[in-house]
């Protein structure tokens, strides 16, 4: 076995609470065709056994760093891994999933093959009280998508791969797009306000349409109960991205992402509220929205017709839009 020429790739694994299934995930990491790795388990000031299991394995393994650091939240906890990191290339993995034993090779080979800044696989759902993904073995004739950092924004409101360019975990990506990015502390939906702008720095990312990152639905996750009231708060990250198209004069991204915002805004309220009430978080991002569009104005032109009558509609009366919100969506 050689790794002489393969680049350091860094995998961070952030890890809470998570002793039932950390070594699997490690398990699947350390189990890599591709071999060259800097493996960096962030203990993030968990209490269970999970101290003592990454320890075990940093004593197995030299390829393995841990972290043992006071509970800062999963965003701390990648963010003290970047920091470490000594790769060219960094991953991430969160603790209570597992991978496809092929890939970062898979993902390492069309960076190489198409100077890719990025790679990109997709995922496959697995859950508690099933037996674990068979690895299937793929060939080279995998259908793969390049697209530039531009693109992959107006991909992302496309829908059909939204959570594959939203998540953190799926990806390979060259180290120093992180240079002067970092995933936001005390934030839920961390991903929505940081891998866009990752993704946007890119000047070339490869697709590739496999699907080799195993996805754990928890019941008892942040992400796996549903809570249209916590789930809201994702707008604020919507919120966040449309100002950072603003400030880069992407219209046209600027334009889908009010569209999008007001569409998910009126989601929650559905699922949430009763258009009365004044008090609740849509409300709040409301005059956030309505500050967005006056500072951009401008570009509102490039909205179709029916886009510039749902915006003026929300503008003049709220309750007025969730209601013909409401009817569009039964039609």
């Amino acid at each position: 076995m050689t790794i002489k020429n393969e680049p350091l790739i860094s995998v961070i694994v952030p890890i809470y609470h998570v002793e039932q299934y950390l070594r699997r995930c490690i398990d699947s990491i350390i189990g890599q065709t591709y071999k060259n790795l800097e493996i960096i388990l962030v203990d993030d000031g968990s209490d269970d056994g999970c101290p003592d299991i990454c320890d075990e394995y940093a004593r197995k393994d030299n390829r393995i760093v841990v972290i043992h650091k006071e509970n800062g939240g999963l965003s701390d906890a990648r963010n003290k891994g970047i920091e470490i990191a000594k790769g060219d290339y960094i991953a991430f993995v969160d603790s209570d999933d597992y991978i496809h034993k092929d890939m970062y090779k898979i993902l390492m080979d069309e960076i190489l093959r198409s100077s890719s800044d990025i790679s990109i696989c997709t995922y496959k759902y697995v859950y508690d009280n099933k037996p674990d993904e068979p690895d299937i073995s793929y060939n080279d004739d995998y259908p793969v998508e390049v697209m530039d950092g531009r693109q992959s924004q107006h991909r992302y409101y496309s829908g059909d791969i939204m959570l594959e360019l939203t998540v953190a975990w799926n990806k390979l990506y060259k180290k120093d797009l992180f240079d002067g990015i970092r995933y936001p502390k005390g934030k839920i939906f961390e991903d929505e306000y940081t891998t866009y702008k990752v993704l946007y720095k890119s000047k070339k990312i490869s697709f590739v349409n496999v699907p080799l990152y195993y996805y754990l639905q928890r019941s008892d996750s942040i992400i796996g109960e549903m809570n249209g009231q916590r789930d809201s708060k994702v707008v604020e990250a919507y919120l966040q991205r449309i100002g950072f198209y603003r400030s880069n004069n992407e219209e046209a991204l600027w334009c889908k992402g009010i569209v999008h915002c007001l569409h998910m805004m009126s989601y929650f309220k559905s699922i949430t509220y009763k258009a009365d009430n004044d008090r609740d978080a849509i409300c709040i991002y409301r005059n956030d929205f309505l500050k967005e569009i006056s500072f951009y104005d401008s570009a509102l032109k490039a909205l179709t017709a029916r886009e510039k009558f749902e915006i003026t509609l929300y503008k003049i009366s709220k309750h007025m839009y969730y209601k013909v919100w409401k009817l569009m969506k039964r039609k």
